[in-house]
């Protein structure tokens, strides 16, 4: 792992010069949380360090497979798809392990100007000020779930994407023999993600066949957004250069769990001291941590749709499938919205459990800071905590603490939200809003296998 330590334009361009570069990859997310780029040539890349690079700022109306909506402003009565600006985040320079050195590095970058507004990253990195605007440096992690199939991207289109082949038949939660019998393609990952100054904190099989969960080691403030942004892209093309299929999609199936990115958070004072642990109050959890669960519970149902960005995310929130399916909390239990891990004062967090695989990291991360910042500062109480399984006591849920019923309702509770327009403004709200409600649109269009088989003949 090499961690490049980049703090000027000058310390770039001797870098350039050591690795003897042709070429930088650069990298942009759009609103799924896809990294969208380019390779350039090493003197156009300089001269983007100091004036910027030009990137359309319509990236943020495309949705997966390139379906453009017609979001206003942007792509309906627009500038006639012109370029933005974006700046070049020097501390984000990573190494692609499998491009030659002339060609490896690799550096994210993120609209400025009047892009900025809608620029994924860019909501991020600002509540990461705020956060240490008020004294706290934030520690965040991301457990991301996956599915692995023997199937490229190929095949997959062949297939009508149906009857695929997952990498292991059965399930084998935890299975040694399974981590043995997949040991090359694992040790190779964590290698190239530890390549990539991603350090892996462990890898293992999941409950459900061809499911696994590599849990990203926890870093400071926009390194551990970045780490997650980064290992998505890369992992799936480490997958697909192999012939096989990395899939974050929520639930890919219903004979099964669903995946996810649990996110830990924790925060630090801006001496390093942790804030989360108060060895006076009951389990040991202090009035600062109280205060951000209960800020990240009350506003949770009105930004979901930051955390479960598409309709299929919809499908993890039933009840069984270790998934949440209210705004809840309680101590070491994953039936909750909010896990609160409690015990050594430097390990002390709060594990979001809401997040799907298939989301955004800067957003969901993004949410979970302002809202929980928010809690701090306003000093909110959560509710009574779960001490037993949420699933099983639905009825003890505040209606105001569920979950909106459908990816229709959570795109209106978000749109109308003055807590979210004011977090993170209001183009931002009116674009995301306008995307997932056209995602929405298309998904009720859509005739269903599941509906022919059951309506074709007898209806």
């Amino acid at each position: 792992m090499t961690d490049f330590n980049l703090a000027s334009i000058d310390d770039v361009r001797t870098l350039l010069e050591a690795r003897g570069a042709s070429h930088v990859h650069v990298g942009l997310t759009d609103h799924t949380g896809q990294l969208r780029g380019k390779c350039i040539r090493k003197d156009k890349f300089i001269g983007g360090l100091e004036h910027g690079l030009a990137m359309t700022h319509n990236l943020v109306a495309v949705d997966f497979t390139d379906v453009i909506y017609p979001v206003e402003g942007l792509i309906v009565g627009g500038d006639g798809f012109g370029d933005g600006v974006a700046s070049v985040v020097l501390e984000s320079c990573r190494e692609i392990p499998w491009e030659p050195p002339e060609r490896n590095l690799f550096f994210l970058i993120e609209h400025r100007d009047a892009g900025a507004s809608r620029d994924p990253r860019s909501l991020c990195k600002r509540q990461m000020a705020k956060a240490e605007s008020l004294g706290f440096v934030p520690y965040l992690a991301c457990e991301l779930e996956f599915r692995l199939f023997n199937e490229t991207s190929k095949s997959l289109s062949e297939k009508s994407y149906r009857n695929l082949e997952l990498a292991t038949p059965v399930s084998n939660y935890l299975g040694i023999m399974r981590q043995a019998e997949h040991s090359e393609l694992f040790n190779a990952l964590i290698s190239d993600m530890e390549q990539m100054g991603i350090p892996i904190e462990c890898a293992h099989w999941e409950l459900g066949p061809g499911f696994a969960e590599l849990v990203l080691q926890y870093a400071r403030g926009m390194r551990a957004a970045d780490n997650a942004i980064i290992y998505k892209t890369f992992a799936k093309a480490f997958a697909l250069r192999r012939q096989m299929t990395f899939s974050f999609m929520a639930r890919y199936t219903d004979r099964g769990d669903g995946s996810s990115c649990h996110l830990h958070t924790s925060l630090r004072g801006a001496n390093g001291e942790t804030v989360f642990h108060d060895p006076t109050k009951p389990d040991g959890i202090s009035e600062t941590m109280r205060h951000f669960i209960g800020g990240v519970q009350k506003l949770l149902p009105e930004l979901l749709l930051m955390q479960a960005p598409n309709v299929n995310s919809f499908k993890r929130f039933v009840p069984g499938i270790f998934a949440p399916v209210a705004s809840t909390w309680g101590i070491d239990n994953r039936t909750t919205s909010l896990r609160a891990i409690v015990g050594a004062p430097g390990s002390q967090r709060v594990e979001n459990r809401v997040p799907g695989a298939d989301c955004n990291p800067y957003l969901a991360i993004a949410a979970t800071l302002a809202s929980g910042l928010w809690g701090i500062e306003n000093e909110v109480e959560p509710t009574a905590m779960f001490r037993t399984s949420v699933y099983e006591h639905m009825d003890q849920v505040p209606r105001e603490l569920m979950f909106p019923a459908s990816f229709a309702e959570a795109i209106t509770r978000f749109r109308d939200s003055e807590f979210a327009k004011d977090a993170f403004g209001e183009e931002f709200v009116r674009v995301y809003s306008a995307t997932r409600a056209a995602q929405d649109l298309d998904y009720r269009r859509a005739v269903t296998d599941w509906e022919i088989a059951r309506f074709l003949e007898l209806a």
